[in-house]
Order: C-alpha cells, then sequence, then structure tokens
C-alpha cells in the first residue's frame, strides 16, 4: 500500500483534476486520499457545490478516500490552510504528498520554501510591508535581493504559493512522506483560458453557458453538477445571501468585528466603516481592498466575521479526520490509522472529541447551516449532523 494525499477543493471537478490523480497513480500511488475544503473555499467564497455532491464526485471519478477540511483551515491564509490540510494528511498517514505546480522540478522548490524563512528574507520582508507595499510584492522584492529572480518568480507566484505552503507544512510537522509536484497542463490555476479540453475550475464557474463545461469533465461530474443546478442548490455564491451578510456585519461592533479579523493594518476598523455605507458586497469588497490587501485576504476576512470564526483556531492543528466519501479500497486506509486524531463518520463520534474538538465540531454545524442560505433554494439546517459517510465502488 503507498497512500497518496491530495490537497484540494474540486470546485468543480474536471479534467486536470483527473490528470493530476493519473499521473499520481502513475508515480506509484496505490491509494489516493483527498482532504478537501467543506462548503467555504480558501479565496473567501461560497464553494460552488456542496462538499457531499464534491465528495460524490471525486470518489466516483478517481479518489478513494474524501476527507473534510474544516471551514477554519478552509478559508484562511495559504500558510494555514496548507498546515491545516497537511496535517490531517499526515495524521491519516500518507506516505506522498501530491500536488500542481507550474514547477515540477523537486529541489527548486524545496530551496524556494526554506527561502521565505531566511532570517535575511524575512527581515527584508517586513521593511516592504513597513513601507506600505502588499505582501505578496514585500515578498518578491525581498527573495530577489536574498536569491536572485529565478528563485523570487518561483516563491510569489500565485501557481505556486501554495506548492511552496506544502513543502513547510510537511517539515514543520517532521513528515516523512514525500512530495510529487505534477506540473499543470495547460490552464493554470484560476485562469480563465481553455483549450478543447482542459480548463480552470475558476473558467467553468465564469461560463454564462452551464453546458459549455460538459468537455471540460468528466461525465459523472457534469451530470451531478446539472442535477444540483437544477435543484437550485448550485451555484452557491456570497450574492445569494448577501442580505444576510450585510445585516449580520451591521449588527455588530468595532470591538466585536475585531475578534474575528487578523487585523495588522487596521482591517476590522475598515470594514466596520465601510459596511455603513456600503449597498452591496461588492462594493464592501472594494471599498475595504487597499493596495497592500489583496481582494482573497478582504473576502476571507468578511466571511469570517460572518461565520464568526476567530483567528487562533486555525493555528492549531484540526482537532479530528471528518470522513466525507470511501470506497472499499479508503477503509483499507482508515483501518491502518493508528494515532491521537480521531475518525469521525457519524455525528455520534464527536463524543470522542476534546473540548477543541467540539468547538471545531460546532463550527462546522453552524457554518454548514449557514450555507444553506447561499443557493438559489434555501437548504434546511442540520445537514452537517444527518449526512452518511458517502460509498463508492472501486475506481479502475
Amino acid at each position: 500500500m503507498k497512500i497518496a494525499g491530495i490537497v484540494c477543493e474540486y470546485n468543480p471537478m474536471h479534467n486536470g483534476h483527473i490528470y493530476h490523480i493519473e499521473k499520481t497513480k502513475e508515480a506509484g500511488a496505490t491509494h489516493i486520499v483527498c482532504v478537501m475544503s467543506g462548503n467555504f473555499v480558501q479565496r473567501g467564497e461560497c464553494a460552488f457545490l456542496d462538499k457531499w455532491t464534491r465528495a460524490d464526485i471525486a470518489l466516483n471519478c478517481a479518489a478513494d478516500l474524501v476527507v473534510d477540511l474544516p471551514t477554519p483551515w478552509a478559508c484562511d491564509s495559504a500558510q494555514n490552510f496548507a498546515f491545516g490540510a497537511v496535517s490531517i494528511l499526515d495524521s491519516i498517514g500518507i506516505d506522498m504528498l501530491s500536488f500542481g505546480s507550474e514547477v515540477d522540478d523537486v529541489e527548486k522548490l524545496g530551496k524556494c520554501a526554506l527561502a521565505g524563512d531566511d532570517e535575511k528574507v524575512v527581515s527584508s520582508l517586513k521593511k516592504g510591508l513597513q513601507s506600505g507595499k502588499s505582501y505578496p510584492l514585500s515578498l518578491y522584492n525581498a527573495v530577489l535581493e536574498i536569491y536572485g529572480k529565478e528563485t523570487a518568480e518561483v516563491i510569489s507566484s500565485p501557481n505556486s504559493t501554495l506548492a511552496l505552503e506544502y513543502i513547510k507544512a510537511l517539515e514543520k510537522l517532521s513528515s516523512k512522506a514525500e512530495i510529487l509536484p505534477v506540473k499543470r497542463l495547460m490552464s493554470e490555476h484560476d485562469s480563465l483560458l481553455s483549450n478543447d479540453s482542459f480548463t480552470s475550475a475558476a473558467a467553468i464557474r465564469s461560463l454564462k453557458d452551464i453546458e459549455e463545461a460538459k468537455r471540460f469533465m468528466p461525465e459523472y461530474a457534469f451530470e451531478k453538477m446539472i442535477e444540483q443546478i437544477k435543484k437550485g442548490f448550485s451555484p452557491c455564491t456570497f450574492e445569494n445571501g448577501e442580505r444576510a451578510v450585510l445585516s449580520k456585519l451591521r449588527s455588530l461592533s468595532k470591538a466585536e468585528m475585531a475578534l474575528y479579523v487578523n487585523d495588522e493594518r487596521g482591517l476590522s476598523d475598515r470594514i466596520y466603516e465601510s459596511v455603513k455605507t456600503a449597498n452591496s458586497l461588492n462594493e464592501l469588497f472594494e471599498k475595504v481592498k487597499t493596495k497592500n490587501v489583496t481582494m482573497a485576504k478582504v473576502r476571507r476576512s468578511i466571511l469570517r466575521i460572518y461565520l464568526g470564526i476567530t483567528p487562533d483556531i486555525s493555528l492549531k492543528r484540526p482537532p479530528y479526520i471528518k470522513v466525507l466519501a470511501s470506497n472499499e479500497r479508503g477503509f483499507e486506509i482508515l483501518r491502518k490509522i493508528r494515532g491521537e486524531v480521531p475518525v469521525i463518520t457519524k455525528h455520534s463520534d464527536i463524543s470522542k472529541l476534546s473540548d477543541f474538538g467540539k468547538t471545531v465540531y460546532d463550527i462546522q454545524c453552524r457554518t454548514t447551516d449557514l450555507f444553506g442560505i447561499f443557493s438559489k433554494k434555501i437548504r434546511t439546517c442540520c445537514l452537517e449532523q444527518t449526512s452518511p459517510v458517502i460509498l463508492g465502488k472501486i475506481y479502475p
């Protein structure tokens, strides 16, 4: 048994994701476990499809086991997102971490990952931030100064950021898992460009005619997506729950709002003042964004305020492994786990959680209930507590 771990959103799953898993199997993986963002994703948005639909698709298209990345980690910075996801995979006991990257040179990626923690780079980075430059630009300039252009372009590329954070997380956890960077095919992450068979998830989500997505997705994935759209449960967007979000933000005091924001640059105060005059979420995002705070961070911060998630939670390791979907090979993986992190397959399993575990599970229940208002057809509550593990056959 050689278990490969993949961190994913599959938002939605497309041919590029299948290519990635096939390359992972070609590299020797016999079992594929995916830790997948739940109902909210790292860009500070609602997932296009709910997590059970995406887990079902992953299981029936290529994966053996799909586990949940809880919301506090799923909608946080690249560093905390990667650490949370890799922590879960480390607890499962993976032999290999496979990820898509613009750079597939293991030695170069390892060097670039270490560069970001170099004391000289950190010192230069702080100076850049203090001068008012954005984090990505400050990091690029710092690495450029110390390591040169080649390393700077890798470490500051949005398409390589998560890859480097995965490597750093493995190092922090003292994991023995090997890394397998799979070079992205054709469309870059979040690109809106396409060819005959491959495009990004962002491009699929932006299609005016969703039928055009058929050539970019596995047949099962496309059919399940269309099924959810016809039911009114997809797409899920912030805009569908706009009044609810604005109402919550307007009801908070300045002190209450500050509890939920990692606030180095007055971001909490800016959100508090901007929400008084913003008449839509898009207007609020634009009012809050500045040259040194990215739109993704703005969206994540506003989402975390609305969901009531404090920054301290995602600094820790996720306290349990929540199974969303599995086939027999997936259960072979679960039977192999021998560790302190409990596995959750049903609601009654929460009795074995620590106090912190119960806190995180309560957040999951609450955020899943709130996610239900972001689809065109509002969904009922308690899906987190009542949804069973999805079972599937072994994919060839």
